[in-house]
């Protein structure tokens, strides 16, 4: 039992050894500060462009919130391609892991590492969006105007990144280069399964499995629509495709954290079975 105890001890303190590392090095490569200007200047333009060219704020901050958060899942997207794309690849690639993988530590020990790292970069960017967000509608419409509303929003963000990681972290373990993983993530998130979902609901079929559908949920919590021409919550994506259909909450929920757990399980054990070339 004590043994068992101390194995557990030892592949925790490995695993945030290496989470530090990862970040640490994402910092380094200055990826964390070109994505937070980014999460910075997004939700500003909603703010200084209005009365800048002497237009009306939107009349309630719910709208105001739905217009702001439009571009969250765009973010999301860029942000899991460059923390997560090159995460298990660049060592094969590279052949950095000719150095770390011989190491004592277990091999799924970096691995996951490496995904709390993607995770946690990506959390602190939708963070960042969603406090400037918060702050913008607390001084046009007052304190009060942060509901519960943008909590669950917030919630469903975080929930939505993790998914998005998933998917290009397992990208990352089965390709064999960086760019190509980052690449077909992007792609695949922005345009290929928004398209495939978009026809299939011509069809009047609920593409209920589609994660960027369910990403919708950001948005559709707040109650109003955006009233634009872009996709889940705004961004490009599913409603600028035109599909009819409207997330479930919970079947939303569900399926962008199986699409989170299934895509990082998948992503372990091909990283852990893959061999250097």
């Amino acid at each position: 039992m004590g043994a068992f105890v101390e194995d557990i001890v030892s592949d925790l303190k490995n695993v945030y050894l290496m989470f530090r590392f990862e970040t640490l090095k994402q910092v380094k490569r200055r990826r964390m500060l070109m994505v937070v200007i980014v999460a910075l200047l997004l939700p500003l333009i909603f703010y200084v462009v209005p009365p800048a060219f002497d237009i009306d704020y939107p009349d309630t901050a719910l709208s105001f919130a739905s217009l702001n958060l439009g571009f969250i899942t765009l973010l999301i997207i860029i942000s899991g391609a460059i923390f997560a794309g090159d995460a298990i690849t660049s060592e094969f690639e590279k052949k950095t892991g000719l150095l770390l993988f011989p190491s004592p530590q277990r091999g799924s020990t970096i691995f996951v590492g490496k995904y709390m790292a993607a995770v946690l970069a990506t959390f602190l960017v939708v963070s960042l969006y969603y406090l400037i967000t918060a702050l913008e509608m607390a001084q046009i419409y007052g304190v009060g105007s942060v509901t519960e509303a943008m909590g669950k929003s917030y919630l469903l963000a975080l929930i939505y990144s993790a998914a998005v990681v998933s998917i290009i972290y397992f990208l990352s373990a089965v390709l064999k280069r960086s760019i190509t993983a980052s690449i077909l993530g992007f792609f695949l998130l922005m345009m290929i399964i928004p398209i495939v979902t978009s026809v299939i609901s011509m069809v009047d079929v609920d593409p209920w499995w589609s994660v960027t559908h369910s990403a919708g949920l950001i948005t559709d919590v707040l109650g109003v629509g955006t009233g634009g021409v872009f996709g889940p919550g705004g961004g490009p994506g599913e409603e600028g495709f035109g599909t009819g259909f409207s997330p479930d909450f919970y079947v939303g929920t569900t399926v962008m954290v199986a699409y989170a757990i299934g895509f990082f399980i998948a992503a372990i054990i091909f990283a852990t079975r893959r061999r250097m070339e």
